[in-house]
């Protein structure tokens, strides 16, 4: 099968290094999921053929595409203008038109290559351009636009709404990661939303270095520092932690916690302590700070999917997290201990919980194992994705 798929896609993600022409210049992509790239490479390690397509805005935007071809895999960087409304030189600011000249950009190299099958992720530029290739391209709900609107008002957030509910008219095949993300987008479109969960890369084995209980390591994280993250609530429930393990840390990642910003302002004010500040991440780091944690922090109030989740749980590593968080609930089952997180009372209880009873810690810490390996394994994923190319 030739399979197009349009999504946000970091280089360093999909190409290794030993995979480049040494003497070209790679650009970076656009940082996002490595689920992504974990799928496509999983595509052509059983013999399919891939062209997958997705933007960089730190090319100049008269910037020809940037396109690597391999003996099973082309990958194409597209140009994307830098600003969101403001004039990009002679052009209007991406989002101002809906992505018009990205969405071309992307539609271009789909005739250009011409897929059999095109799989677009997230419901904006890359899922517009995918229709306007294919009306039957199969795209997947990252998110819903209507909720992020709802927390974050801004006026990109609207037009990225509007683009969503034009999706959802024009599609005809659409899946998303978690019934209660299906459930939220249903009432858009006439087609049924699939559920097909993210993936996850099992780990050779459970982590066997995690901090001990006795001087445990927190970790969260979280990009954005907004109402729906719910990241004053860790970092008091965090405060509260120690009243009872005093020598405990917390592996603050993300953009919610670059160093000197917001958050590290909120802890001087409210005297949280023990707090490590490492902002965003790369995403081979964030796994490795996972994997030697006691448990993950994870108080957002809302989540279409969570793969922090998932990631920690692969490692054994109990998660604390909403009860009633969007799909945080279907995710982590008994993988973890999920409460209030509205309540800094019940977040710290939970945690103590888990800090101070080694035998309910092993118990939950083995249920996570099982879950991520019966549920979100790569393998399976695929093909679920399969499944439903082969059905056009």
């Amino acid at each position: 099968m030739y399979i197009g798929v349009l999504a946000p896609i970091a280089t360093n993600d999909l190409l290794p290094l030993a995979e480049r022409d040494a003497a070209r210049a790679y650009p970076n992509g656009r940082a996002g999921a490595p689920l992504i790239s974990n799928l496509i490479r999983e595509y052509v390690a059983r013999g399919h053929r891939v062209v997958a397509i997705t933007l960089d805005d730190e090319l100049g935007d008269d910037t020809p595409p940037f396109v690597h071809e391999g003996p099973s895999l082309t990958y194409v960087v597209v140009p994307a203008r830098s600003r969101t409304f403001r004039p990009n030189g002679r052009r209007l600011g991406r989002t101002a038109d809906f992505f018009w000249f990205e969405r071309q950009g992307m539609l271009a190299q789909l005739r250009r290559f011409r897929p059999e099958v095109v799989h677009a992720h997230w419901t904006y530029e890359f899922a517009l351009a995918g229709l306007a290739y294919d009306p039957q391209t199969l795209v997947t709900v990252h998110d819903n636009a209507r909720i992020i609107f709802d927390y974050v008002r801004t006026l990109n957030r609207l037009f990225h709404l509007l683009m969503a509910r034009y999706v959802f008219r024009k599609g005809h095949r659409f899946t998303a990661v978690s019934p209660y993300m299906a459930a939220t987008v249903q009432p858009w479109t006439k087609a049924r939303v699939a559920v097909v969960p993210n993936p996850v890369v099992i780990p050779g084995r459970a982590s066997l270095v995690k901090a001990p209980l006795d001087r445990p390591v927190l970790s969260t994280v979280v990009n954005g520092w907004d109402d729906r993250k719910n990241s004053k609530n860790a970092l008091l429930a965090f405060r509260a932690v120690q009243q009872q393990h005093p020598t405990a840390v917390l592996w603050a990642m993300g953009t919610a916690f670059v160093p000197g910003e917001e958050a590290e302002a909120f802890c001087r004010q409210h005297d949280v302590q023990n707090v490590v500040f490492m902002g965003p991440t790369p995403h081979e780091e964030v796994l490795r700070k996972i994997a030697a944690s006691t448990l993950i922090l994870h108080t957002s109030l809302e989540e279409s999917f969570g793969m922090v989740l998932v990631e920690a749980m692969a490692y054994g590593v109990p998660v604390v997290a909403g009860q009633a968080s969007g799909a945080v609930p279907w995710v982590v089952e008994d993988g973890g201990l999920l409460v209030d997180v509205t309540s800094v009372d019940a977040i710290a209880g939970a945690v103590n919980r888990l800090l101070s009873d080694g035998a309910l810690y092993a118990q939950v810490s083995a249920r996570a194992v099982a879950i991520v390996a019966e549920r979100f394994p790569l393998a399976k994923i695929a093909d679920q994705y399969l499944a439903l190319y082969g059905a056009v």
